[in-house]
């Protein structure tokens, strides 16, 4: 099997950054642009059922079984709105990075399109997210049909399973996004043989750069909150600031909003990049096992 550095596939997006940032600040505005576009259509649309679902979820007692099922009515218009919006985000970026990694001289555009490889990104990005949620929904039915026997503690058991399953397929098939770019047809379970034997070295290059993220998130936070207490002279009053009011197109574009818009895209970019980075560096390592496996087709 051919070796990768899980150290230096962890720390892949931080090279990205330092290497492109007339790229990355292309991203951050994009993002920014598409963000407050998007936001401005909920607010106008979906406004008033996100305030009323907000008010609902305020209750300190809770909402009752029938406030649950009038929130999930409420909620059902935005969620078929900013489902797909979120898919289309998230097949353009897992494009655009594959694209940077993979094929570094291909950077018209700031290497951000629209056709088919962010098409099929999408379509990995919704098999992935159906079967993770069949292996859960089968845990908690097994959980809840042996609770119902008078067998929680091996529920508990088989609950706990299924979150490791879930655990193991997403590190399993976590080159299937980059496989489907480089192959230009969709990837998914055939990811597997890539990743055969290497689950634990993945496991922790996904690991670290998660935490690493949320470092990064957390220092670039406390450093915009010191910044915004010092000018404002209240501390919570700087929380404040960087939360857009939603309540009403008025309230959303003003200059506090818009600076916190590009706060929001900033951080987005930055944290995709060290999230997502590290498995289209990991399959460029593992490209040439892949290739010599042999085998045409999607599957």
């Amino acid at each position: 099997m051919a070796k990768f550095s899980a150290s230096d596939a962890a720390f892949s997006g931080f090279r990205l950054v330092r290497e492109n940032l007339k790229t990355i600040g292309v991203w951050i505005a994009a993002t920014t642009v598409v963000s407050i576009i998007a936001n401005a259509v909920t607010i106008h649309f979906f406004g008033a059922q996100m305030e009323a679902a907000m008010a609902l979820m305020g209750n300190p007692d809770g909402p009752s079984p029938e406030e649950m099922t009038k929130l999930a009515d409420q909620m059902t218009p935005t969620l078929l709105w900013t489902l797909p919006y979120n898919l289309i985000v998230q097949g353009i970026t897992l494009a655009a990075l594959n694209r940077l990694i993979q094929r570094p001289g291909d950077n018209r555009y700031a290497y951000l399109r629209v056709g088919m490889d962010e098409v099929r990104q999408i379509v990995v990005s919704v098999l992935t997210g159906l079967l993770l949620m069949a292996v859960l929904f089968g845990g908690v039915l097994v959980t809840g049909v042996l609770a119902a026997a008078g067998g929680g503690p091996l529920g508990a058991l088989v609950l706990l399973g299924a979150a490791g399953g879930m655990i193991f397929l997403l590190v399993r098939l976590s080159l299937a996004s980059a496989m489907t770019f480089d192959k230009g047809e969709i990837v998914f379970f055939r990811s597997m043989k890539v990743t055969k034997g290497a689950f634990w070295s993945l496991l922790g290059a996904y690991v670290v750069a998660a935490v690493m993220s949320m470092i990064v998130w957390l220092l670039i936070l406390f450093i915009v909150y010191a910044a915004a207490a010092i000018v404002t002279g209240d501390f919570s009053a700087a929380g404040s600031a960087l939360r857009a009011d939603t309540s009403s197109l008025k309230s959303y574009f003003t200059p506090s909003g818009i600076v916190q818009q590009l706060f929001s895209g900033f951080m987005a970019v930055l944290s995709a990049l060290i999230m997502l980075s590290p498995g289209p560096t990991i399959y460029m390592a593992l490209r040439e096992r892949e290739a010599s496996a042999g085998g045409a087709g999607g599957w």
